[in-house]
């Protein structure tokens, strides 16, 4: 865009349509029009504002920086390291496009400060403008630059007659100049090396070069490299204008499939809460009729046996009457006949009653019902968004657990820096295909390389146990005996501290949350109660859950891929315990195959690995809760925490008080 402007400046072919040529002013960070704009060498320019902001803010994350990229073109414009904004002053002002916003006078407001008073904090209007350091000087500050034997010779002009000093502007302007010898103008290109040379880069590099040319000679093709450009300039634009385009398409075809999804759930819960609500007024309607017909039943029976009750009654009155009168003969007759009818009326009884009747109605479910029932509320349904309907960006649909086999790769002797003997507590994996590793006995984590070589290490004064990355360039590790929790910078191998901040109790295992809040775990101050909670990166506590568990000893983390569970393992406890993230827990996983359990780990399709330390083993176990199978036995190095590589298809163990780790590789039965 910059450029554009500049050959159009250069040419003296003024754009007529203000408000098109307002549009291409915009600064790229604020979108709005360029306030006192700073030129990189890249030639992208943006507002002394916002880049001063854009550097304030990389100097807040990094704390102290060793070079800054433009936040455009992420091309490097500053190699020097730096911890102030005060860097936007070593940036000069992009007086070609000053010009042209002056030069449009009513529709752009125009307020220059001078340069040198910013950068001691001082506020001053400014009048004039060096063009050779290309920066806004008030009266008194251009009076010191003229009287100054090191800028005697610069020119000055007022600010109000830039556009009318196009000419002088060019000529002084930094952009021609040679970026390494700052006021050697590039005359030269070395065709042999594609670059812009100046006479001293000639002479210092180029000079045995045999296709070097003078850019004066390349006059000719002016008009056509200036047609070229431009028609590329319009190309691309076009381009980023359809991706524009395809991005807002795509958003709001996202937000009509939310909506969309959202009315799918709708139709599912009204059909399923519809069968439900019919299978309810099945069994009221069932329920019903067979209570009517059975108390129609009873009641015919009631009166029969009511009968039968009134003849017994009348019998035994008539019988006790009979004996004061009747001789013996008569009662003995009397006798027989009731006891005749009592003979009829037991037989009465055993045909129509059973010995302790009681009648039950139970519900009969279809086993498919059952089944979705048992489905955990979190594993219910997900979303899944393709990509041209390829690229899977969130794991798919829910799959079968599948048997496998882990088989054991290598074992990697690392023998660390100190003489006692290493107790690698946890290690990770990295983007780039690093190993970060923590040594419990020696108070060190090391970083180790695709080789598995020690090529950085950082010494705590406490012993460190869990580490998670926060991103690709923080990790964050426990210490739980001193109740911290460490930020370690890691870039190119080097590792620099960062802050660290506390917490209430022993914080043994940490997984991260998102890119703003940990999880972090351990035993509470109470016996036989553990904790867990959501925390920031400031250390605020944002929800806190205890629950129960033998001992007081370390435990592990891990969340699944879609980071509605948490599996914690409690190494006492010989268990392994899952929540949600609302603290209800959903089972506690025990199993004789299982003792002293360590390192958990969940991968991409959210089957749950859990190491067995005591039991030298590693179990898998199913979604609900049950064991499904164990994939390695009879580990001969005691094991305790494993992690798995970025594909999902091997895992790193380390083992207690040992210099080994040991690499192995799922094997699945069904391949």
């Amino acid at each position: 865009m910059s450029t554009e402007n500049e050959d159009l400046i250069a040419s003296g072919d003024m754009v007529d349509s203000e408000p098109e040529l307002l549009e291409d002013l915009n600064c790229p960070l604020c979108r709005k029009v360029l306030t006192s704009p700073r030129r990189l060498p890249c030639l992208h320019s943006f507002c002394h504002d916002c880049l001063e902001a854009h550097i304030t803010n990389v100097v807040s994350i990094k704390d102290s920086v060793k070079e800054l990229c433009c936040p455009l073109c992420r091309s490097v414009a500053c190699s020097r390291e730096f911890s102030t904004s005060k860097l936007v002053h070593i940036f000069p002002l992009d007086t070609i496009l000053l010009s042209v916003l002056i030069k449009l006078g009513s529709k752009v407001k125009v307020d220059l400060l001078c340069n040198v008073c910013q950068a001691q904090d001082v506020t001053s209007p400014a009048v004039d403008l060096c063009t050779v350091c290309e920066e806004a000087l008030c009266i008194q500050c251009s009076k010191m630059h003229v009287s100054s034997r090191l800028s005697s010779a610069h020119i000055i002009l007022e600010i109000q007659d830039l556009p009318s000093k196009q000419e002088t502007i060019l000529q002084n302007s930094h952009i021609f100049h040679c970026t390494k010898h700052e006021y050697f103008p590039v005359e030269l290109y070395c065709k042999g090396h594609e670059t812009q040379l100046c006479a001293r880069c000639f002479v210092d590099d180029h000079a045995k070069c045999s296709e070097v040319i003078k850019l004066a000679d390349e006059t000719p093709n002016l008009s056509e490299a200036l047609t070229q450009t431009k028609e590329q300039m319009k190309e691309l634009e076009e381009q980023l204008k359809m991706f524009a385009n395809i991005n807002e398409s795509n958003l709001s075809k996202l937000e009509s499939d939310v909506n969309h999804l959202t009315i799918e759930i709708r139709i599912l819960k009204n059909t399923i809460n519809g069968a439900l609500d019919d299978l309810e007024k099945k069994v009221r309607e069932e329920g019903d009729r067979i209570f009517s017909e059975e108390k129609k039943r009873i009641e015919q029976l009631d009166n029969c046996h009511q009968s039968q009750i009134t003849a017994i009654r009348n019998s035994n009155v008539a019988m006790e009457s009979a004996s004061k009168y009747a001789t013996q003969t008569q009662m003995l007759l009397h006798t027989k006949k009731i006891s005749n009818q009592l003979s009829l009326t037991k037989q009465y009884i055993d045909d129509n009653y059973l010995t302790n009747d009681i009648l039950t109605l139970e519900l009969e479910v279809n086993s498919q019902l059952k089944s979705v029932t048992k489905i955990p509320r979190g594993e219910l349904g997900r979303v899944k968004m393709k990509r041209n309907k390829e690229t899977l960006l969130v794991p798919e649909g829910f799959k079968p657990l599948k048997e496998c086999m882990a088989i054991l790769l290598n074992v990697t002797e690392i023998k660390g820096l100190n003489n006692k003997t290493p107790w690698y507590a946890k290690a990770i994996y990295t983007s780039n295909k690093q190993l970060l590793v923590t040594d419990f006995s020696n108070n060190i984590f090391y970083i180790l390389d695709s080789s598995y070589d020690i090529v950085g290490s950082h010494k705590f004064p406490d012993s460190p146990f869990d580490l998670c990355m926060v991103d690709e360039e923080v990790v964050v590790t426990t210490l739980p005996h001193e109740k911290s929790i460490h930020f370690l910078s890691i870039k190119d191998k080097v590792i620099t501290y960062k802050t660290q901040i506390q917490t209430k109790y022993l914080c043994y295992s940490i997984t991260t949350f998102n890119h703003e809040e940990l999880i972090v775990s351990g035993p509470c101050d109470d016996d036989n109660m553990y904790y867990w909670s959501i925390i920031t990166l400031e250390g605020k506590e944002k929800s806190y859950h205890k629950f129960k568990g033998k001992g007081n000893n370390q435990t592990y983390v891990a969340l699944n891929a879609s980071k509605t569970r948490l599996y914690i393992s409690v190494y006492k406890d010989n268990s392994l315990h899952c929540f949600g993230l609302d603290g209800m827990k959903q089972f506690t996983f025990t199993h004789q195959s299982l003792k002293g359990p360590q390192g958990v780990s969940v991968d991409r399709d959210d089957n749950v690995y859990l190491v067995g330390s005591q039991s030298h083993n590693i179990i898998k176990i199913c979604s609900d809760g049950f064991l499904f199978q164990v994939i390695v036995n009879g580990i001969e190095k005691t094991p305790m925490g494993l992690c798995f590589n970025q594909d999902g298809d091997t895992f790193a163990l380390t083992h207690v008080t040992d210099t080994a780790l040991s690499f192995y590789r799922l094997d699945y039965k069904d391949k």
